[in-house]
């Protein structure tokens, strides 16, 4: 098999994935567990679908959406009704630790959005919603910071992904394995230096 029918054969399954309800479905089951307890962002599925079915935007990210604010949501009643529990499992994530948590609490406690707001790696949306619930801070509130966080921080990457698969779809066919291998090597670089 040629390297472009490799790519087309890889891509097109993405597509085909992601214009499914397989797409959305895996989309909002990662998202709603980033929110809850898995340490690895959403973004890494999204922007591998949105390569390859930029069309499809919409969908994925309001999917990516309201995954996460499920996840945020159980996570907020979770911590309610346990918040050492929460704690402690939030603890033992990687990359979260207690200055992280302490911090996020004050952020919400002094009312500032700014740290929701940053796009990139910084403070996960799970230590944040742990912050509001502990806090006994209204989940009405809470609700629409979570939309901005993902708006913030998710967005822009996810665009940008879209606009090469609308722009270069022939080129990402003929070029997989490296624009896959560039896709894969940019996550793990992010994730060394965030855990670093």
């Amino acid at each position: 098999m040629s390297a472009a029918a490799t790519g087309r054969s890889l891509l097109d399954d993405l597509a085909r994935f992601a214009n499914g309800p397989g797409g959305p479905l895996a989309v909002f089951v990662w998202a709603f567990a980033e929110a809850v307890a898995l340490p690895v962002i959403p973004d890494v599925l999204l922007g591998l679908l949105l390569l390859a079915a930029p069309r499809r935007f919409v969908v994925l990210f309001g999917s990516l959406c309201l995954g996460s604010l499920a996840g945020s949501l159980l996570l907020y009643a979770l911590t309610v009704a346990g918040p050492d529990t929460v704690r402690q499992g939030l603890l033992a994530l990687p990359g979260i630790n207690r200055p992280m948590v302490t911090a996020a609490a004050a952020t919400v406690a002094s009312g500032s959005p700014t740290c929701l707001l940053l796009f990139g790696p910084g403070t996960p949306l799970k230590v944040f919603t742990f912050a509001w619930a502990s806090g006994a801070i209204s989940p009405v509130g809470f609700l629409p910071a979570v939309i901005l966080n993902r708006v913030s921080r998710i967005a822009p990457l996810a665009l940008a992904q879209a606009g090469l698969g609308l722009v270069a779809p022939d080129f990402l066919r003929r070029h997989v394995r490296v624009v896959l291998g560039l896709y894969g090597a940019a996550f793990l670089a992010t994730y060394a230096l965030y855990l670093a």
